[in-house]
């Protein structure tokens, strides 16, 4: 895709006016970024990563993560995105499950480095980064750091010469040997994206390259309505296919995309404003909140045609409302459907683009279905969603293969009404959706229950004005065990992401409780109302 997208988006431009990538590192043409992308992919050969090989990335939003999710499409290899807000243990399981090869840290966050050494401690006393063999990741081999250089540097340049590197071995993305003849095929995985489920590890879905570039085209051409005059503006993080999907519906359009390594509400409104933003991918509450915080919302936002966000309908309308001059959509997704199955079109009427979650894109179906027997239910009767079609998963890693056909349980409860539009009332799962990051109760009722003094622990929902939910633990202690709410948040931050940490920990020595099992039900409603009178 991004060899086609070039020649289309650079025809008669110069490098400077060129369509391409922003980002902190400046202005980069897609010509650009696939010399970039084909240099990388080369030096990765050179050190011995293989076709089908599976490469660990912890970049941020930068010219060389961008780049880097290019070479491994190029080098026929499989990427695999690192949530860098995973703790050394998460990612340490995410390497040892996959079976990981390679893993390559960019050079712009010294902190992705001290996260990859928590993760394998064994990197400190490595003698060879390109020999690696940790003791539990038998698979890995290879541990390196990649930087992007601007064409004209001096080849061999050390750009780090304070820096040892880590025990990773240093490549750039100067022009060198032309990357080797193995493009991916199609039907190839191209991202193996891990995230939180319903067992206590998180699990990577499988994304083949059609998969992608069709979700991408379906944004782009038949929503977003994207063009080469358009400039895409979206910070959510390169591991989320949040990042992606927008990533290639701009780049199908010969567009720009506009990104920074962190958001800062002051900083991208001063970026939407001066790149000409018009179509913003916000999308989540803690996005758009502190956006429409910023007194210079208003002015920046006024070239903005179109933005996506998620949330309640009430939420969608106040923001609709402030930004009435730029048409606003609402979807519905997740990782196992390549980010996006349904969106709203810009032409539907306001009731329907923001108090649904639109149709699903071209190539997918969506149905109601009873939770106990998957039977389909009468439009307009609510039940558990089920997903089938073009741009689905192809399964978890290690589990059974999912195809095209296959029907797949989201957990979500909704309806699909009479005109075909999906409205989604919440989860049947057991999750909590911190902003938009999933969080699997499991995995961190696990965690709590490895405190010496935590007999048992149950982890529910709890309302949150600006995540929308956070986790929040009720926890039963060992007969005489004392412990405070601070300590058992410090103890689940040491080996979880910060947004998996319960909020909210209430202590019990009675449970609602069903004939075998915990009823959460009267947990969420018990913390829902305490917390009520903040929300």
């Amino acid at each position: 895709m991004l060899r086609r997208a070039v020649a289309a988006a650079t025809a008669g431009s110069s490098e400077v006016s060129a369509p391409g990538v922003v980002t902190t590192d400046g202005r980069t043409s897609w010509a650009r970024v696939l010399v970039g992308s084909a240099a990388l992919a080369a030096r990765l050969a050179e050190l011995g990563v293989p076709r089908g090989g599976r490469v660990a990335v912890l970049a941020s939003n930068s010219t060389t993560g961008i780049e880097l999710l290019f070479a491994c499409g190029l080098l026929g290899a499989v990427c695999l995105p690192v949530n860098t807000r995973f703790g050394p243990p998460e990612v340490r399981h995410l390497l040892a499950d996959s079976g990981a090869d390679t893993v390559v840290v960019t050079a712009d966050e010294p902190e992705h480095r001290a996260l990859l050494h928590g993760a394998v401690p064994d990197l400190a006393a490595a003698t060879d980064p390109l020999d690696l063999r940790p003791d539990g990741l038998p698979e890995l081999r290879r541990a390196v750091i990649a930087d992007s250089v601007p064409i004209g540097a001096i080849d061999g340049t050390d750009r780090h010469p304070d820096d040892d590197h880590g025990r990773l071995y240093p490549i750039d993305d100067t022009p060198g040997p032309a990357a080797p003849d193995r493009e991916a095929a199609p039907e190839d995985v191209a991202l193996l994206v891990y995230t939180s489920g319903t067992t206590a590890h998180p699990r990577g879905c499988g994304l083949t390259h059609e998969v992608l570039v069709r979700a991408g085209r379906a944004v782009g051409r038949d929503r977003f309505r994207c063009t080469a005059d358009d400039v895409l503006w979206d910070v959510l993080p390169l591991f989320h296919l949040s990042f992606v999907n927008p990533l290639l519906a701009i780049l199908d359009a010969g567009g720009t995309f506009v990104t920074d390594r962190r958001f800062d509400a002051g900083r991208a409104l001063t970026q939407i404003r001066d790149e000409g933003v018009t179509v913003a991918f916000t999308c989540f509450p803690t996005v758009m909140d502190a956006l429409l915080a910023h007194p210079e919302v208003d002015r920046c936002f006024a070239g903005v045609r179109l933005m996506l966000n998620v949330g309640p309908p009430d939420v969608l309308h106040a923001v609709q409302a402030r930004l009435h001059g730029t048409v606003q959509l609402t979807s519905y997704g997740s990782t196992e459907m390549a980010g996006i199955a349904a969106t709203t079109h810009p032409e539907d009427p306001v009731e329907t683009r923001l108090g649904t979650n639109g149709r699903p894109l071209p190539g997918m179906e969506i149905v109601a279905a009873d939770p106990d027997t998957g039977v389909a239910l009468p439009a307009g009767t609510a039940g558990e969603l089920l997903i089938r079609g073009a741009g689905m998963f192809t399964g978890y890693h290690g589990g059974t293969p999912h195809g095209p056909d296959d029907w797949f349980s989201s957990g979500d409860l909704g309806l699909v009404d009479a005109d075909g539009r999906v409205h989604y009332r919440g989860r049947l799962k057991d999750m909590v959706k911190v902003g938009g990051e999933n969080v699997a109760a499991l995995e961190v009722e696990a965690v709590l229950a490895a405190h010496p003094a935590v007999l048992v622990a149950a982890i529910v929902a709890a309302p949150d004005p600006r995540y929308t939910e956070v986790p929040a633990a009720f926890v039963e202690l060992r007969p005489g065990a004392e412990v405070t709410e601070a300590v058992l948040q410090e103890h689940c931050a040491a080996s979880l992401a910060r947004f998996k940490v319960p909020r909210h920990i209430r202590f019990v020595t009675e449970w609602p409780m069903s004939a075998t099992k915990i009823q959460k039900g009267p947990l969420r409603a018990r913390i829902a109302t305490e917390l009520g009178e903040h929300v």
